[in-house]
């Protein structure tokens, strides 16, 4: 299967086999067996350019293949990796400023501080590489239960999205504002693999409401300030907004918009180190707990 697989992407027996380090002859009695399996032709051979075109049955069987080298790829890592490693996780900026300040101490007790490898991103951007396998747990932000064949998630705490606008804006004196309520007014909004941005694009588009970006950026901080400044306007999460952010929230009225999820990830085929299951339960009890003694 696997040598199939190399063999549609690199249309060369030669080619192949030089990536293997095996003979051109394995690789052809590699093909040959599985057409024989399954009673078709795979490929059509040209002999004339020494290439090969893949048929409409071994079009099928490829897309079956780059699952199966997917899986390779990622049992090799799984196999290879070394438990005494750096933890290879995933914190949102967001999520990571509000929670890993008071997560620090149980986790440097634990001795498990001293091995996170943390890579930051926004949500969307780190469950793409959890899912190709460049972290391997990761804290994430989402607009619905995270559902994914590859990865298992399990949500930690649900918070609510807020308007946020200077102190000096007319629209402070609300209660509480609707997504209608926002057409043309100016954004600074965070960069686009952030949930936030996603969320209230989906809230834009469904209520056909038209607003200004006047700014994009990856600093969660430098949001609040702009917004402080009376610059624009922006789109957070309750756990990004503090007290000292001089800014004010104003809750949402809209029925279709559904809570920020918080959710520890992995991906079911990896296996957690003893350190990581640690740092899955530590992470798991102190978000759960901290949400509960906020309400």
């Amino acid at each position: 299967m696997i040598y199939f697989n190399k063999l549609v992407e690199l249309k060369s027996y030669t080619a192949v086999s030089e990536y293997f380090g095996v003979s051109q002859p394995t690789i052809s009695m590699s093909v040959k067996r599985l057409e024989q399996e399954f009673n078709v032709e795979l490929i059509n051979r040209n002999q004339a350019h020494h290439q090969i075109k893949v048929n409409k049955y071994g079009k099928i069987l490829y897309k079956h293949t780059e699952i199966i080298a997917e899986q390779m790829a990622e049992m090799k890592r799984d196999m290879q990796h070394n438990f005494d490693q750096p933890i290879r996780f995933g914190l949102p900026p967001i999520i990571g400023n509000y929670y890993f300040p008071s997560l620090a101490s149980q986790l440097n007790k634990s001795g498990i501080l001293t091995h996170l490898d943390n890579i930051e991103a926004g949500s969307e951007k780190l469950l793409e590489q959890l899912k190709n396998g460049e972290i391997d747990i990761a804290l994430l932000g989402s607009n619905h239960p995270l559902k994914n064949n590859a990865i298992k998630a399990k949500i930690l705490c649900e918070n609510n999205f807020k308007i946020i606008v200077s102190l000096n804006s007319p629209l402070a004196k609300l209660d509480k504002i609707r997504i209608a309520d926002l057409n043309n007014c100016n954004f600074i909004l965070l960069s686009k693999d952030f949930v936030h941005t996603k969320t209230l694009q989906q809230l834009l588009k469904m209520h056909s409401v038209h607003v200004n970006t006047r700014y994009h950026t990856q600093d969660v901080e430098l949001v609040k300030r702009l917004v402080s400044q009376n610059v624009g306007i922006s789109f957070l999460t309750s756990t990004a907004i503090t007290k000292n952010d001089h800014v004010v929230a104003i809750p949402i009225d809209d029925d279709d918009l559904e809570p920020f999820y918080v959710s520890i990830a992995y991906r079911k085929s990896h296996v957690l180190s003893p350190q990581e299951q640690e740092l899955v339960n530590i992470l798991t009890n102190s978000i759960q707990t901290e949400k509960k003694l906020s309400e």
